[in-house]
């Protein structure tokens, strides 16, 4: 068995000063637009710097909605492509490989965007690249178009109850340590080693942007970095100067077409898996402006660590305009959120200059500190008093989206978020969290908006008044005339457009029979808008990216049914489309594997995250705060001090994370966290009172022992659910030395699936240590509350 030592990027070679070594060289991106569609090209390139082999983990971003598709290992000449596997199996491909001493590459997704790539022994002094390859649909409204490639992982924020085994203890953990907690079980796949203020991260970037729009282009340029610009006829390549090459921001990369050919395309594919189609729609409808319907328009905003400095100075300056830009008759409050959540007033603000005024000092007030508990906020806000006349609420949020606990916060929003309510997100920052502000945004049935800390504000503001006033088309609905079967098309649910706003559906047909595609919807003025496709799906031709963007977006729109829950059946649907369509996925990973044994087996190996820079415009102050941890947590190796001050400062006291809820008792602050204290005794009289009152038994555990089942009893037991109610949960678990992993809901044969007895159900089972318990459980639990 090889014998690892694992480092943290950072090393202390000698007494007379620190030596930074860092794996991953450099990061080369070759972009091709056509018409709506990028196809993407992401080489990695990784060097061992050490006398011993090396394996190399890289948490990085890429697009949320990006379709990746390929992935390959290049060793000197030799091109070793990854095989698509179910992740588990590809896990263990991984791990037998890097026993064995074979070169082996895993590449992983945690989030919508964000990934792992690990790279297992590689020969010292050697370098090896990763080729990762994607497609992806651009962002545009209208004429103006804009691609995005994100270069670094912003720290999240990791709500919850350490677990044993993800850093030790019973301490909470700090915003930014890598410690797995019963929320958020992943964490620790989540935050990358920050580099200390003023370290060069020793990673450069390159990117090219081929641009054949088929059409004119103009005002073609960058916000975010300095680029060069080579135009030959319709065809334009923008590359990155090599002054601007740190990878600590989202490269953004505009421009605006000319003429009507972007309000109506479709682009076609066909295979052996069906016809596919992209079909972009801007409607072209009349809306005025000067028709403002009154609505109330409440504002969340981020006031966390992460926010100081200038991102909260840009929010701060877009509230200002928001609420100086509001319509006579409108209505508003403020909120704001970090450890905790503080707001204007009790109840809505009429539009009046005293009420502007006491809102402006207000926001002007407003400073960044602490944790960034988004759900305890996005509950009050949810929750807060409607206005009397029963006019429509918009929400908008205002964040860095910074947390590793998003399914919490969507799952939040799709429960509660009232009927005709409208939810947008606004972000603010070089690196935002863009698959949060997406998708909290669609499932609010709003839309989402960044921009840049440096960048002004008067088209943001302006653009978002467009929009909010008054949706431009409503009630959209999707109708299939042709013969065989209907296609599948996502979104199944259209959402209202705003102005400027593009409509895009991917479909499939599985028989490839053509047909027409018809759109209907109501303006606001209340007349029909209708707009039909002639759908042509030709033989063996088209752009390939169609199907593989086809299969993300079925992907997005099951997942987006699992965000309160994952369930057997939807996580086998997720998988079987990430197979069929070689896409990866949460529960697929990509493994590459050389043929020959390239490191001795048995060897002693180093293994090291790759360190990144914190993303610009983030205060390193701000995330981590001041004083004597500060480097360590950002090394990610400071759960052995933390637990030690912890101990010593709170003696026979406590900590426990409480869950963010209204109105938690006892509340204090610690660690970053908001966490409450307990006395030892008056604990375990409480714990012994709910073991004498059991809500849930254990009724069959198939895979455990009878020893491990008592012990899960007595652990379950503890647990108190909410009344009312009553039936059998069925569970699939998987187990890996004792520590609970996945957990799936089996619907078809559970009658008791309320998402708040699953959630606490979940939590306390990702608690539980089954001593040493590996492999997968099927638990029946019997609910009665």
């Amino acid at each position: 068995m090889p014998t690892t030592r694992e480092r943290g990027g950072l090393f202390v070679q000698s007494p007379a000063g620190e030596t930074l070594s860092f794996p991953l060289k450099q990061t080369e991106v070759a972009a091709k637009i056509a018409g709506n569609v990028s196809r993407v090209e992401v080489t990695q390139q990784f060097e061992n710097p050490f006398t011993q082999p090396l394996e190399a983990i890289y948490i990085f971003p890429l697009p949320d909605e990006a379709a990746v598709d390929e992935m390959e290992v290049r060793i000197g000449d030799r091109v070793i492509r990854g095989d698509i596997k179910k992740r588990e199996d590809a896990r263990e491909i991984y791990e037998q490989a890097k026993q064995q001493g074979r070169t082996a590459g895993l590449l992983e997704q945690e989030r919508d965007n964000v990934f792992a790539q690990s790279l297992a022994n590689i020969k010292p002094g050697e370098q090896i690249e990763v080729v990762i390859r994607y497609s992806d649909s651009l962002k545009f409204e209208g004429g103006n178009y804009e691609f995005v490639f994100p270069m670094v992982v912003g720290p999240r924020f990791i709500p919850g109850t350490p677990l044993d085994g993800g850093g030790g203890g019973s301490a909470p953990a700090p915003m930014t340590q890598n410690q797995d907690t019963d929320v958020v079980p992943d964490a620790s796949r989540l935050n990358a080693p920050i580099l200390p203020a003023g370290t060069s991260c020793g990673h450069s970037i390159r990117v090219t942007v081929e641009i054949e729009a088929g059409v004119p282009v103009s005002k073609i340029g960058s916000p975010s970095h300095q680029v060069r610009i080579e135009e030959d006829g319709d065809r334009i390549r923008v590359h990155l100067q090599e002054w601007d090459a740190v990878p600590n921001k989202d490269f953004i990369l505009r421009y605006r077409v000319v003429g009507k050919e972007t309000q109506a395309t479709v682009l076609t594919q066909i295979d052996d898996r069906g016809g596919h189609f992209a079909a972009y729609l801007i409607p072209a409808v009349e809306y005025s402006r000067d028709e403002f319907v009154p609505k109330d328009v409440a504002f969340l905003i981020d006031t966390s660590g992460s926010q100081h400095g200038d991102p909260l100075r840009k929010c701060q300056e877009l509230m200002r305009r928001f609420i100086n830009g509001l319509n006579p008759y409108d209505t508003f409050s403020i909120m704001d959120f970090a450890n905790t959540t503080q707001q204007l007033s009790a109840s809505p603000l009429g539009n009046t200059p005293q009420n502007r005024a006491e809102a402006i000092a207000y926001i002007n007030g407003l400073q960044a500190n602490g944790g960034t508990n988004m759900l305890q906020g996005v509950r009050a806000i949810l929750n807060f008093p409607e206005v009397a006349d029963g006019r429509l609420r918009s929400i908008v949020l205002l964040t860095d989206g910074y947390i590793g606990n998003e399914n919490q916060i969507l799952a939040e929003v799709q429960q509660h978020l009232k009927p005709g309510n409208r939810l947008y997100s606004f972000g603010a920052g070089s690196s935002v969290n863009r698959f949060l502000l997406n998708r909290i945004a669609e499932l609010g049935r709003g839309v989402s908006r960044i921009v840049r800390h440096d960048e002004p504000t008067e088209e943001a503001a302006e653009t978002f008044f467009r929009q909010i006033n008054n949706p431009v088309l409503a009630n959209i609905a999707i109708a299939w005339e042709g013969e065989g079967d209907a296609p599948q098309i996502y979104p199944t649910a259209p959402p209202d457009l705003f102005a400027e706003q593009p409509l895009i559906l991917f479909g499939r047909k599985e028989d490839g029979i053509p047909g027409k595609l018809r759109i209907s919807g109501t303006v606001a003025s209340g007349n029909r808008y209708e707009k039909v496709f002639d759908l042509k799906f030709l033989d063996k031709i088209g752009n390939p990216a169609i199907a593989q963007l086809w299969g993300r977006s079925r992907i997005k729109e099951l997942t987006n049914e699992m965000v309160q829950y994952e369930t057997k059946a939807g996580v086998a649907a997720v998988t079987d489309t990430a197979l069929t369509y070689q896409l990866l996925s949460k529960y697929t990973a990509f493994v590459a594997v050389s043929e020959d044994v390239r490191v001795e087996p048995g060897s002693e190996t180093i293994s090291t995250h790759v360190p990144v820079p914190m993303p610009e415009g983030v205060s390193y102050e701000g995330v981590f705060g001041g004083g004597w941890e500060t480097e360590e947590r950002a090394r990610g190796i400071s759960a052995p001090v933390l637990k030690s001050y912890a101990a010593a400062s709170m003696d026979a006291m406590q900590m426990e994370v409480i869950d963010a809820a209204p109105a938690s008792p006892k509340v204090s602050l610690a660690g970053g966290k908001k966490v409450g204290f307990v006395r030892r005794d008056r604990r375990r009289r409480a714990e012994k009172q709910l073991e004498n009152e059991a809500q849930i038994k254990v009724v069959r555990a198939t895979g455990l022992t009878e020893e491990a089942i008592a012990t899960l009893q007595k652990h379950l037991s503890r647990i108190t659910l909410p009344t009312g109610f009553d039936g059998l949960l069925v569970l699939e678990l998987t187990l890996k030395q004792g520590r609970v992993g996945q957990v799936l809901v089996d619907e078809e044969n559970s009658t008791c699936t309320e998402t708040q007895v699953v959630e606490r159900v979940a939590r306390s089972l990702r608690t539980w240590n089954s001593s040493g318990v590996t492999g997968n459980v099927t638990l029946t639990l019997q609910i009665q509350s």
